[in-house]
């Protein structure tokens, strides 16, 4: 189990009523936090998890199916950056089930709001330069920001996390794919 951590800007527009957090998550990844994105011409949702700050966007709509699209996402993403399928989804089915809930009064919640404004902005700027939902996906994949007081790539973690292999220090999944 894990928690949907939903912005009141979200949870407005999924018409969603929060519900208690659970204790503690079944996942390695822990919970995560959504924020809504009005980006001309759509609506995205940008989702970072609170253990290693990995990040993806999907779009908004259709809200009453956005668990179980970001279910989806998040494998994708997983997935792309090397995971194996199999330990993919075993993260993905620990998730399960999914608790909707309110971005207040939990640990690393205002360096997690920092998080979000700072990939909220590369998902701006990948947009405003054209790029696909894929391509800002592989971007943020790619993008450095502050974990434990270090800055790191938390695809790195990621990996490391779930699988227990250690990534070099040049290998990077955005240079890989394109």
């Amino acid at each position: 189990m894990a928690a949907l951590r939903c912005t009141q800007k979200l949870l407005t527009a999924m018409k969603a009523k929060p519900a208690a957090a659970p204790l503690q998550g079944t996942n390695v990844l822990g919970d995560w936090t959504l924020n809504l994105l009005h980006v001309r011409p759509s609506k995205l949702v940008l989702a970072v998890s609170e253990h290693d700050r990995f990040a993806l966007v999907l779009e908004a709509a259709p809200y009453s199916l956005l668990p179980q699209r970001f279910v989806e996402a998040l494998f994708e993403q997983l997935v792309f950056i090397g995971i194996p399928p199999d330990v993919a989804r075993r993260e993905c089915d620990a998730m399960q089930p999914l608790t909707i809930t309110a971005t207040t009064h939990y640990p690393n919640r205002l360096s997690l709001q920092a998080n979000l404004k700072d990939y909220a902005w590369v998902v701006g700027k990948r947009l405003e330069a054209g790029k696909s939902l894929a391509e800002v996906n592989a971007r943020l994949v790619d993008h450095i920001i502050g974990v434990d007081k270090k800055l790191q790539f938390p695809y790195r973690r990621v990996i490391t996390a779930l699988t227990g292999r250690v990534v070099p220090d040049r290998s990077s999944p955005i240079n890989q794919s394109l």
